[in-house]
């Protein structure tokens, strides 16, 4: 086979497996779709409303090796690819038409090939239509210093707020943000502020080196994506600590368990307890906790969220590390706790939520949050005093 054949076959290889690709992301952005997956030998699936489906792709039934090798070949460099070569595990990301792609590529069921592309729509939704108490959020946004945690676990909508939070600072004061991700997720135009996104492997080699070029340039706003270990929850801190606006992701089910995850992270990193409760009391700001769940009536999903603000009993909880105080501060006034949301929409005209997802999120005290809710004269928390 002469070089030139060689090139064809390569080209051609290419081709497909991109062409499969636009086609899912067709489909993904036509039926307002999250996710795509892409197994070596299994049938395309991408997520609709939470639910993973298998897809018929006209004349491409099976997804290949070549497929997925042809789309790392176009996103990645060559460093990047030799470091797959190595590390058997990548994360990239890919700009679409109307979209990010946030992608992890790596390997399962016998060395397979398994590609997951977090679908990311640049039409960032404003924060007065993500369904979750717009005026808090604004308060956050507003805040010019410390630390704010968007709490979830996967597929949660924790990227979509943080989007929004950012695009409003964007839009209403002048200033500079950056973000430093793995890989990029956030589509923001520079507007009154000055965006800078940088994303580690392709724009900066490691957190450390992105967030000591990018403290030099003085940003005003900081987002770091996820915090999944030591490293980047102290580079979260750190950052809050030089007097920028620090944002931030961690996997957590609620505003509690948020600082108890960031507690354990940093305490078995070996800082000391007492320390980190100092830290964090003097920089965090608040904690929006959210989850995604099938709206009753079939339209979509819908957020249920709790919002910690911290103010000055937050501090002194955290200080004291009084986790059942602390608990109890998310039924004041100035904060939200998930059963009060929940409550909201239950109680909303239509019914947003049915008894099907409150046995799923309350299983042990479904009969207990029934009765709560049921009761038409408001929220009303099992403490009300502290």
């Amino acid at each position: 086979m002469t070089d030139r054949a060689v090139q064809a076959g390569v080209s051609a290889q290419v081709s497909t497996g991109l062409m499969l690709l636009e086609r899912v992301v067709q489909l993904v952005q036509a039926r307002g779709g999250s996710d795509i997956h892409l197994l070596e030998g299994e049938r395309p699936r991408v997520r609709i409303h939470g639910e993973l489906l298998p897809i018929e792709v006209k004349d491409h039934p099976l997804v290949t090796r070549e497929d997925i090798e042809a789309i790392l070949k176009s996103a990645l460099t060559p460093d990047q690819l030799r470091s797959f070569e190595d590390k058997m595990d990548v994360d990239f990301s890919l700009e679409f038409r109307e979209a990010t792609g946030r992608v992890n590529v790596g390997y399962a069921n016998g060395r397979r090939l398994y590609m997951a592309l977090r679908y990311l729509r640049r039409n960032i939704i404003p924060l007065d239509e993500l369904g979750i108490d717009a005026n808090m959020l604004r308060k956050l946004a507003t805040m010019e210093s410390g630390l704010i945690i968007v709490a979830g676990e996967t597929s949660s909508g924790k990227t979509t707020t943080i989007a929004a939070m950012l695009d409003y600072i964007n839009h209403t004061r002048h200033g500079s943000i950056t973000t430093i991700e793995n890989p990029v997720e956030y589509s923001l135009q520079s507007d009154r502020c000055l965006i800078t996104r940088r994303e580690i492997g392709r724009d900066t080699p490691d957190f450390f080196s992105a967030l000591r070029a990018s403290v030099r340039k003085n940003p005003d706003v900081l987002l770091i994506g996820e915090v999944r270990d030591l490293e980047t929850a102290n580079i979260a801190m750190t950052a809050a600590e030089t007097g920028i606006q620090t944002f931030c992701t961690l996997h957590a089910i609620g505003a509690i368990p948020t600082v108890t995850r960031l507690r354990h992270m940093m305490t078995t990193g070996g800082l000391d307890e007492g320390e980190f409760n100092v830290r964090l009391a003097q920089l965090l700001r608040g904690i929006i906790a959210q989850q995604l769940v099938k709206a009753c009536d079939g339209s979509g999903v819908v957020p249920i969220y709790e919002i910690l603000n911290i103010t000055y009993a937050e501090k002194s909880y955290l200080l004291d590390r009084d986790v059942t105080r602390l608990e109890h501060s998310l039924e004041a006034d100035h904060n939200i706790s998930m059963g009060h949301c929940i409550y909201k929409l239950w109680h909303a005209t239509p019914r947003r939520i049915n008894e099907d997802t409150i046995r799923f999120l309350f299983r042990e005290q479904f009969n207990l949050m029934m009765n709560r809710l049921s009761d038409s004269r408001g929220w009303k928390p099992i403490v009300t005093g502290m």
